[in-house]
């Protein structure tokens, strides 16, 4: 009862400092929802820039490369290709030979490319050089090795 008479006291005769609490309180909630907020947005952030990364490593990339164009998915393909290559695919002498779906026709023999194996990743900065096997269906294989590049937090292949 004695606690409950001394709250009420306080309460009455000193609203402002029962009031001045209340804001405490109430500035610590929005002090929290404020770092929560900001917390949620650096993730987002984080999420939406490594979004644009789909393959984290040079050789996840030519992987992916070997595979959209085994299974004809050329747009796929094309994206992983420094804007570049892509410009000498459809306009010079890539265009002559059929330009990309041609080259990855030819490299796949036609989608019968069984699976890429990385032999080597060198990453130094902002270029790359992979070294790789490629086994087709009929059982042969071939060593190739690609150079590519950084570009906007992505790797792309470079000619």
């Amino acid at each position: 009862m004695e606690k409950r008479l001394l709250a009420y006291t306080v309460c009455v005769r000193m609203p402002s400092l029962v009031k001045g609490a209340k804001d405490l309180r109430n500035e610590g909630h929005l002090m929290l929802f404020t770092i929560s907020v900001l917390m949620l947005l650096a993730v987002l952030a984080f999420t939406t820039l490594t979004g644009f990364v789909p393959y984290g490593s040079p050789a996840e990339v030519i992987k992916t490369f070997y595979s959209a164009c085994n299974t004809g998915n050329y747009s796929v393909a094309e994206r992983l290709l420094v804007p570049d290559a892509n410009r000498a695919l459809t306009r010079h002498i890539g265009a002559v030979d059929g330009g990309l779906r041609g080259i990855c026709d030819e490299v796949t023999k036609q989608g019968h490319l069984q699976r890429v194996e990385v032999l080597q990743q060198e990453v130094h900065g902002e270029l790359a050089q992979v070294r790789y096997m490629l086994y087709y269906a009929d059982g042969s294989k071939i060593e190739e090795s690609q150079g590519l590049v950084l570009k906007r937090w992505a790797w792309e292949i470079a000619p």
